[in-house]
Parts: structure tokens; sequence; C-alpha cells
């Protein structure tokens, strides 16, 4: 079977017999495992990008065209260490109409998963030794993943987590996986209930190797990060300030950069919505938080997290953020060019714009000190349309 692009992808023609009984077309709504709103401050954005120990970045952007007839597809693009160039390296010969989740698993080793949609109802899962050129298939993550971010993480000695739509975390090295923990499991721990945990939202792991799972606490001011600890979930969240104790606060994206933990967290102050980057560098025990990045209801749609700690987003109205680890100002962007769906950190510290206009995407580079955006590269997709019908 061939991929998004036409071409044969190494290690999928046994995952796309099985896709060709199962179907697959238009992505569900995007929301936390357990399709549990209560207490919802952001609907979970799934553009992102990240990167490995060595600096090779990954973005996941939405191209093609309409979703309500099954043209909507996500690509993986890899851009090598030290490289300047993005290169298509969507992993399976199936329909991503779903999503894809992916995770860096060590130096140009990368697990990447593609998310269910319609009868679809398991995520096939592929790695890669070498940015994505060559993939080999993994076993499949049933039931399929959660429509977020963070839905997959990477640890130590290659170990995964993988949170499903069933609001279940399974754990594995991707020859077979095991189930870890739930979203009905952890809110019935005594750290669930003081948090209220009305969903799951994402998964990481602490720099000794800890699996860490957060979500949506509906209790005001209480943060859902959860690590696992002497054989129970303990609490391992920050400490809101007193601006924000009266709402809830969700946790949009969460990564592990050597000691470095960031979170990104959707928190709402009254009438108003905001983003608060957190860090830690010691498993949880202290965290720095950022000041309030002010948003709006349904603003935000791209958040990513990268390997020095800081992070980016893309909200509504071309506008774009950035904050360096543990930073006590959020830096504007200038306006973002059209259609941009992530940022990404460049290879020598700049930012990167990735923008998808239907088959076309676009990068652009904010070089130091500039106030405008230069196209980088134009790589042109061929997206099979009808194909999910």
């Amino acid at each position: 079977m061939r991929n998004a692009k036409g071409y044969l992808t190494g290690g999928t023609l046994a995952v796309a017999a099985v896709l060709a009984m199962t179907g697959c077309g238009t992505s569900p709504a995007n929301g936390g495992a357990g399709a549990a709103d209560s207490g919802r401050v952001a609907v979970l954005p799934m553009p992102t990008s990240g990167a490995s120990t060595d600096g090779t970045s990954w973005a996941a952007v939405l191209m093609g065209g309409s979703a309500a007839q099954h043209n909507n597809f996500w690509e993986l693009f890899a851009r090598p260490a030290g490289g300047s160039t993005w290169k298509l390296v969507t992993p399976l010969g199936v329909a991503s109409n779903g999503g894809i989740a992916a995770a860096a698993t060590g130096p140009q080793s990368l697990a990447a998963a593609v998310l269910p949609s319609q009868d679809l109802t398991f995520s096939p899962l592929a790695t890669s030794t070498d940015g994505g050129t060559h993939w080999s298939q993994a076993a499949p993550v049933s039931p399929g993943m959660a429509t977020t971010p963070d839905t997959l993480a990477a640890g130590p000695a290659g170990k995964l987590l993988a949170l499903t739509s069933a609001g279940v975390v399974q754990t594995g090295t991707g020859s077979s996986w095991t189930p870890l923990t739930s979203e009905k499991a952890l809110a019935r721990t005594a750290a669930g209930r003081a948090c209220g945990l009305a969903a799951l939202t994402a998964t990481g792991w602490t720099a000794a190797g800890a699996p860490l799972v957060a979500g949506i606490c509906a209790k005001p001011g209480r943060v859902g990060v959860f690590e696992l600890a002497g054989g129970s979930w303990q609490a391992a969240g920050p400490t809101m300030p007193a601006s924000v104790t009266r709402g809830p606060v969700e946790v949009l994206g969460m990564q592990t950069a050597g000691t470095k933990i960031t979170a990104m967290l959707a928190v709402r102050t009254g009438s108003a919505d905001g983003l608060i980057a957190a860090w830690t560098a010691d498993n949880g025990q202290h965290w720095a938080l950022s000041p309030v990045l002010r948003t709006g209801p349904g603003t935000t749609r791209s958040v990513s997290i990268w390997q020095d700690g800081s992070a980016g987003v893309v909200l509504s109205g071309g506008r774009g953020e950035t904050i360096g680890w543990q930073a006590t100002a959020w830096r504007s962007l200038p306006s973002l060019p059209a259609h941009s769906e992530t940022l990404a950190l460049g290879s020598s510290g700049q930012v990167d714009a990735l923008s998808a206009d239907a088959g076309t995407l676009t990068a652009w580079q904010l070089p130091a000190g500039a106030t405008t955006w230069a196209l980088t590269q134009t790589t042109h997709v061929q997206i099979p349309y009808g194909s999910s019908s």
C-alpha cells in the first residue's frame, strides 16, 4: 500500500492490510481521553513540533482540504540536526485523517502513530532510527490513541507511554503494550480526588525515568500532573498563583529534555483565558511559572515544547508567542505568515513558522533581531483527495 505521497513505505504492508479491512476517514472532534469536558478551558490543539536530544526536529501539520469530505490529512515533517530543510516523513501507508502523534526516542530516532478516525479503532505505530527516512512496523496501540498533542511520550531505554481514547495509559517499547493506569483509576486516588480529575490530556517521563500523566482538574487552581513514585501516583504539579486559583487548569502539553520538564497550562482567570508555561528541573519538587499569556476562548491553535525547555504557541489571528526556559516574559512575534500551523525551533535558536495551504507547505524563518519573516522553503505534497471517502 502507498502512503499519502504515493510511495511505498517500508514495514507498513501488514498494517495496511489490516487497515484495508477496517476503513478510515474524518478526524473526530479534538478532545482529551475519556470524552470528559468538565472543567475544560481549551480545545486541545494538534499541530505541534519537537526535537530529539541531538537536535533532529519534527513537526506534525494538517494539510489537504475539507474534513467534512475526508480530504484532511496530517503529515509529519523532519529536519536533521543542524539542517535547514524540512522533509516529508509521514510513515504509514494509511489515511492520516485522525492525526499523527510523534515522539523522539533518541538521537535521530522517532516513534509515530496514526490516530484513529471513523472505522479505524486502533493506532498503527512505526519507529525510525534515521530521522524518518526509513520506518519499521511496531505493535499498534489498541484502542486508538487520544486526540491530544502529547498522547505519545518517549522515556529512557526506548520506553513509551501512550494515552488511548478510552482514557487508559499504556506502556511498552513498541513490541507490546501493558496498561499502566487510567483516568478512572487516577481519579480515585488521593491525588486525583484533590484535583477533581476530569480527563487525561498528556503523558511524559521524569528525568529519572518515572512515568508522568497529566490532565484537567475540575477543582479551581489545581494542576493535574501525576508521577508514579514508589508504586503509587502522587501529585507532582505546580501551585497556582492566587490570580488563577478560581478556575480550572488544563495541561495542554508536557515534554522532558534532560533534567528539564516543561508543561503548558491553559487557565481561566475570571472571565479571561490564558496560558502559563511551567518548568521544573527536579522532577516536580519545585516549579517556576511564567506570567499569564492572555488569549481568548478557542484561540490556541498550536503548542510546541522544544529540546531546550522553551516553548512556542500559535494563536488565532496570526499571533505567535514564544518563551524561553524559566523566562519572565513572553516574546510576541511579528504577525505570522498566512496559514501558519505551528512554530519550530531553528538550528541556530531562531524561530521557524510552518504554514500549510492545501498541498503546499512553506517554511519561514525569523532571523535574530528581524521584524519580518523570510521564506526558506516551499514543498508540495501529493494529497490523496477522495481516498478516505
